[in-house]
């Protein structure tokens, strides 16, 4: 299930100062839905990835595939307000950039999207929306601007090659010459080994507690 980013409008007040009534579990989830697919472009691993297509031709479309696989687990998950927690939701996130667009991520970085969306999870199943419009009225802001490259370091093989990209052919450099660079995020290019996934009785597919190389 692709997520599209679009925003629907937040309930007006009850004319004449009424009481408003609280949002629809479908409005819930829409928003829980916009969330995930905002934090997904805020991870500059996969950003990276789409931008070199190491997850094949269709990266682009499996980064949208993505955040639905993500609601997805949260919707067949039992229990999922309880069991899953920043370090589960992290394991599926490194799973399926391992399997998918064939990435290690060796930072903390898939920990923080983790965390980012079990706040929003938490927030709009409290029918609490204000950050997830913000989130959103800042990516229209960043897709006005023509979107916004990535630095990035890739290790393959032990040997370090520093690479970044820019939106703009030559670097800015500051007054003393010195080229400004953002923090680079460490990926590995993962084996094509793909993990096997472990089916239950009722034909979900469970997360395979792989441990990182």
């Amino acid at each position: 299930m692709a997520t599209t980013l679009r925003n629907s409008s937040n309930s007006k007040p009850a004319p004449g100062g009424g009481v408003t009534l609280p949002p629809s579990q479908e409005k819930i989830q829409q928003k829980f839905d916009l969330s995930i697919a905002l934090a997904l472009s805020t991870w500059p691993a996969l950003t990276l990835s789409v931008q070199n297509s190491w997850g094949g031709p269709n990266t682009a479309e499996k980064r949208d595939l993505f955040a639905g696989a993500i609601s997805k687990f949260f919707a067949t998950t039992p229990n999922a307000e309880t069991v899953i927690d920043v370090e589960y939701l992290d394991e599926f996130l490194w799973q399926v950039m391992n399997d998918e667009f064939e990435v290690n991520v060796e930072d903390e970085s898939g920990a923080e999207v983790a965390a980012k969306v079990l706040g929003l999870r938490k927030l709009c199943l409290q029918g609490n929306f204000e950050m997830v419009d913000e989130m959103y009225e800042k990516w229209r802001e960043r897709q006005a601007r023509g979107g916004e490259k990535v630095n990035f370091q890739q290790m393959q093989g032990g040997d370090e090659d520093e690479e970044s990209e820019s939106d703009e052919e030559e670097e800015d450099e500051d007054e003393d010459g010195d080229v400004e660079m953002g923090e680079a995020p460490e990926l590995v290019k993962a084996p094509r080994e793909k993990i096997v996934p472990k089916v239950d009785e009722e034909g979900f597919t469970e997360v395979v507690g792989k441990k990182r190389r």
